[in-house]
């Protein structure tokens, strides 16, 4: 039975929660105020009044003042700060106020380092609410760090972290604190056990995920779940499991969404599954999910990436009829496709479509169009648009100069290549592999033996890989008239690669 099939799981509606009484309790607590200890006054009418409009100028005072601290201490000396309900009322306020939580945060870590102020759980659990409202995820795991779980969250705003925090990538923590739910009793809801599987596939920690679904599985699960599945599988290369468990979803007359089937249109792009990926496709028309300019741009990617070209084409056009507006990284895949098959007259079309309508071009549609001119031979025209590069805000690169000094080689013009490749260390470009293999694949073609061993011995000084080109294309050097010292180092290179492959096999 593959991944997906045994992986699926029956939609159940209705998730239940259960405690158990023989383990450790997770409180949910009231705001009602204890009135068993004397360290809450009992609060009367004339109180809540009082603390309320305090509340007030304290929150403006914290708000406006830079040492808000040294001016409550001066101003209200006789004030108790350090009265729970006091505390809450200023949390109430800033919180329906919309001010800034994280003003509540430094009042209460004043509290505990100027006072004697022993937190309640009440008042613990209004604030660690408060940060997870406000999506302050940092301040809410370091608050908890502080606090040492010392106050007994509430279980369901410890779920609310879980997911707050698993949305913010700390995948790690998020699955800690799940963990303590669990052992607590606690039996963390679909939602909750969802956001840790979205964790640990924003994350790509696919092992894990599968791990925490099998723990998962005798849970009820809903369509996110299915969802979760879907996407997972796609990452671990199984998309034709992935496929089914659509189907089966399909079948029992529920949706999945327009991210899943955008999903494994990409994923079979990319292995070159076009039956699959065309049936998908109508299929999610059929569902009233119509392909984003996104997915259509994966589909004319892979089909460029496994040389279908003309298909691309086709669908490009396609696009265009239907109402789409390809946008630049489109009409830029689609101009490198249509270069890589030889249709340069419909690429610069297209280049010039482009631009009339308002797209600026970028720095690798340029490299694809100079790639192709100087493919041509057209090298008068391939400077002239590096130049215009140039002109246009984009700076000499790595790889815009890589273009020029492969364009150059590959066609006889070595020379030029290396006037490119002087001028990099020029203007502070550093070279890398490619620009060495190039230049030493270029020079050999020219029969140059003597400037591709110098710069062979510069490719290995720097520590870069030779390509298997660059030794083929050095072996052909081998019975040419070349000095002795040439000589002696293309026989000493050739004889350490011998060496090389006879010992690895």
């Amino acid at each position: 039975m593959s991944r997906g099939q045994s992986y699926f799981i029956t939609l159940i509606r209705n998730p239940s929660r259960q405690n158990h009484s023989n383990t450790p309790q997770i409180r949910t607590l009231t705001v009602e105020p204890s009135s068993r200890g004397s360290t809450e006054p009992k609060s009367d009418e004339h109180q809540a009044l009082s603390y309320t409009e305090m509340a007030k100028t304290v929150s403006t005072i914290i708000r406006e003042r830079h040492r808000w601290q040294q001016t409550l201490v001066s101003d209200f000396p006789s004030f108790n700060f350090a009265d729970p309900l006091f505390f809450r009322q200023m949390l109430t306020l800033q919180n329906n106020n919309n001010n800034n939580v994280m003003f509540s945060l430094c009042f209460f870590r004043w509290l505990c380092s100027s006072f004697d102020y022993k937190p309640d759980p009440v008042s613990l659990n209004l604030l660690f609410g408060a940060l997870l409202d406000a999506k302050a995820v940092k301040a809410a795991k370091s608050f908890l760090d502080t606090t040492g779980f010392k106050f007994n969250p509430d279980a369901t705003l410890l779920e609310r972290y879980v997911k707050c925090i698993c949305e913010d990538g700390l995948v790690d923590e998020g699955i800690r604190v799940y963990t303590l739910l669990k052992e607590s009793g606690t039996v963390p809801s679909v939602q909750t056990c969802n956001a840790v599987l979205l964790g640990c596939l924003k994350v790509k920690k696919l092992d894990l995920f599968w791990e925490l679904h099998k723990e998962m599985k005798e849970s009820e699960a809903d369509l996110e779940r299915i969802q979760c599945l879907i996407h997972a599988l796609c990452d671990g290369g199984e998309v034709s499991e992935g496929y089914e468990l659509l189907k089966k979803v399909l079948r029992q007359g529920l949706d999945p969404g327009h991210a899943v089937y955008a999903r494994l249109v990409s994923s079979f792009c990319k292995i070159g599954n076009y039956a699959c990926m065309s049936e998908i496709l109508h299929t999610m028309i059929a569902w009233n999910h119509f392909p984003s300019i996104y997915t259509y741009q994966e589909i004319i990617k892979g089909l460029c990436k496994n040389q279908k070209q003309r298909e691309a084409f086709c669908v490009f056009n396609d696009l265009k009829e239907r109402g789409y507006a390809p946008d630049r990284v489109v009409y830029t895949t689609m101009i490198h496709g249509l270069c890589e098959m030889g249709w340069f007259g419909s690429a610069r079309k297209l280049w010039f479509e482009m631009i009339g309508k308002g797209m600026r071009p970028n720095e690798f549609t340029y490299n694809v169009m100079i790639h192709a001119h100087l493919k041509r031979g057209e090298v008068v025209l391939a400077r002239e648009l590096y130049g215009e590069m140039l002109r246009n805000g984009y700076g000499e690169t790595t790889v815009s100069c890589n273009t020029m000094i492969t364009g150059f080689c590959s066609y006889g013009r070595a020379d030029q290549a290396f006037e490119v490749f002087k001028k990099m260390s020029e203007t502070g470009v550093t070279p890398d592999a490619i620009t060495y293999n190039a230049l030493v694949q270029g020079f050999c073609k020219e029969n140059k033996v003597e400037k591709g061993v110098s710069l062979f011995k510069e490719l290995k000084a720097l520590g870069l890989k030779p390509s298997d080109r660059t030794y083929a294309a050095l072996q052909k050097m081998r019975d040419l008239k070349m000095s002795d010292s040439c000589s002696a180092s293309l026989n000493e290179i050739l004889e350490s690669v011998t060496h090389t492959t006879v010992i690895l096999g």
